[in-house]
């Protein structure tokens, strides 16, 4: 199985830890796609979740070191299309995009792999941990082949984590980041010895950036829905 990674063309921890989980899994990347980063046009959420100051390599670094080709392009570009057809790829795995086109998903053969932070269709869209705890939804991870709609596709996959009493929002993070790669090995696993099953994602729920109004009492929601969701 060919793949081509859509990545990141500056340091990004899903970035990295993928590339490394891919190559150790054996599923060594053909190409990697990198973008340079553009600016996000949506209000950013005040409470943060992820950490700050890791260090972290850049995947142009990762890449030469698994003696990976890495071109630096924008994703939905013609030129993304045409080195997918140079390479011949039969799947594309998102490490690091924004959304892509159907011009340049439907180039691949097989199609391309999302790993989503949060249980589809219930969570789509943005701040899906953050609206898990809100909506009181599960909290967990889903692989899809995407298609040109956000969050939907072909299912492959989905797995909750754990909750604790004593977690932080850091901790959910954490853990989501970690299921993802998980989840990622499994539904390539699946893709190269069962194939694709044709269970089409519905449109369920779409959420845009938590607003103001309702993120500052997220933390008093968090208590509740940890005691309610801790195994």
């Amino acid at each position: 199985m060919k793949i081509g990674v859509f990545a990141y063309n500056f340091p990004h921890w899903k970035t990295q830890e993928g590339i490394h989980n891919l190559v150790v899994n054996g599923f060594k990347p053909d190409v990697i796609l990198a973008a340079d980063p553009i600016p996000l046009n949506f209000p950013q959420s005040k409470i943060r979740i992820s950490p700050k100051d890791l260090y972290l390599t850049h995947p142009k670094k990762i890449a030469e070191s698994y003696s990976i080709d890495y071109h630096v392009i924008p994703h939905n570009s013609q030129q993304a299309l045409d080195l997918i057809k140079q390479y011949d790829l039969d799947l594309g795995v998102i490490l690091g995009a924004r959304i892509l086109k159907p011009m340049v998903i439907n180039g691949f053969k097989t199609g391309v792999l999302n790993m989503h932070p949060g249980i589809l269709p219930q969570n789509r869209g943005l701040d899906n941990i953050k609206w898990a705890i809100i909506d009181d939804l599960p909290q967990g991870v889903t692989t899809h082949l995407i298609d040109g709609k956000i969050d939907r596709g072909l299912f492959i996959e989905k797995s909750t984590i754990e909750i604790y009493t004593d977690d932080t929002l850091l901790d959910i993070h954490l853990r989501i980041q970690n299921k993802e790669q998980q989840l990622m090995i499994s539904a390539l696993n699946t893709i190269q010895n069962v194939g694709i099953g044709s269970v089409e994602l519905s449109e369920g729920n779409y959420y845009k950036a938590v607003p103001y109004e309702i993120e500052q009492y997220l933390m008093e929601t968090f208590e509740s829905y940890k005691q309610k969701h801790s195994s």
